[in-house]
C-alpha cells in the first residue's frame, strides 16, 4: 500500500512556537527569505507537533519567523505526532540535508540524539545507530562529535569555515592550551591536511615543544626536493642494484641522497 500523502492544514501563527529540541540555533537575515514568500508564497509547509495546547515548529524554523514578522496568521503545516527523540532525528536530518547548520551546531544536535540513544543502547552502538539514522559512516560522525572537545577560539574557526572539521577534529587531541595557537597557524599558513595531520601528531607526541619548534621539524622532514639528473650507465645500474635491495625505487634513492647531502 502506497504511504498516505501527509495533510497540509493552515495554523494559527499565535499557536505555535519553537521546539527547543530544535538544533539551528543561528537565525540569520530573514531579509531575502521575507521578500522570497512575499513573490513566491511559502513553497514547502513547515512541519509541526502538538505540544501543550498548541504547536512546537519541528521543521521550517526561519520559514515560521519570517512569515511571522510578514504579518501572516495563519501557515501552511503538516501535523506529525513524534517524541522528543523523533523530533530531534526530523530537525536534523532537514538540516544536515539542506546543509543549513554550522559544523558546531550540528556536532552539538547529533551529541544531543546520541545522549538520548544511550538510553536505549550502549554509546558504540548509539554512535551507530545515529551515523544510520542521519545516513552518515560512523567515523564521519565520530569527527563530528570531536571538534566539541576544542577551545572556543578554535569553534570559532570552525563555525566561519577557516578551519576543516576533520582538522578541528585532530586538534581536538593535542592539549587545550595548545589548540588556539596550532589552529592560527595552520589557517594562517594556509598548510595543507596532510601536513597538518603530520603537525598534529608530531605536537601529541611532543607536546612541551613550542608550536613552531614542531612545525619546522615537521616540514623539514617532509620537504621534497625535485631536480633533473642523468648518470653513466655504470652508475645507474648500481643505483638500480642498490634500490632492488632495498625494495624501494631509484628515485627513493636519489631523494634520500639528496635529502642527507642538503643536511650535511
Amino acid at each position: 500500500m502506497a504511504e498516505a500523502v501527509p495533510k497540509v492544514e493552515l495554523i494559527p501563527i499565535d499557536r505555535l512556537s519553537i521546539s527547543l529540541l530544535n538544533v539551528r540555533k543561528s537565525i540569520g537575515d530573514l531579509t531575502d527569505l521575507k521578500s522570497s514568500i512575499k513573490s513566491q508564497g511559502l513553497l514547502q509547509p513547515i512541519i509541526v507537533r502538538p505540544k501543550n495546547k498548541g504547536y512546537e515548529v519541528v521543521v521550517g524554523q526561519r520559514r515560521f519567523l519570517a512569515c511571522k514578522e510578514l504579518g501572516w496568521k495563519e501557515i501552511p503545516a503538516i501535523v506529525r505526532d513524534l517524541s522528543d527523540r523523533e523530533a530531534l532525528i526530523f530537525s536534523l536530518t532537514e538540516n544536515i540535508q539542506q546543509d543549513t547548520l554550522d559544523p558546531i551546531e550540528r556536532a552539538e544536535g547529533v551529541q544531543a540524539l546520541i545522549n538520548d540513544l544511550k538510553k536505549d543502547f550502549s554509546p558504540i552502538e548509539a554512535v551507530e545507530k545515529a551515523a544510520k539514522l542521519l545516513g552518515k559512516n560512523p567515523s564521519t560522525i565520530y569527527d563530528w562529535l570531536r571538534i566539541l572537545g576544542t577551545t572556543e577560539a578554535v569553534k570559532a574557526m570552525v563555525r566561519r569555515k577557516e578551519l576543516p572539521v576533520r582538522v578541528a577534529a585532530k586538534i581536538a587531541t593535542v592539549p587545550k592550551e595548545k589548540q588556539e595557537e596550532l589552529a592560527k597557524y595552520i589557517v594562517e599558513e594556509k598548510v595543507t591536511s596532510s601536513q597538518a595531520a603530520k603537525i598534529i601528531k608530531s605536537v601529541r607526541v611532543k607536546p612541551s615543544e613550542p608550536i613552531r619548534k614542531v612545525v619546522a621539524e615537521v616540514l623539514e622532514e617532509t620537504e621534497e626536493y625535485t631536480v633533473t639528473v642523468s648518470f653513466p650507465g655504470t652508475i645507474y645500474t648500481a643505483l638500480v642494484d642498490f634500490a632492488k635491495t632495498k625494495k624501494i625505487t631509484v628515485q627513493e634513492v636519489i631523494r634520500r641522497a639528496v635529502k642527507q647531502y642538503l643536511r650535511i
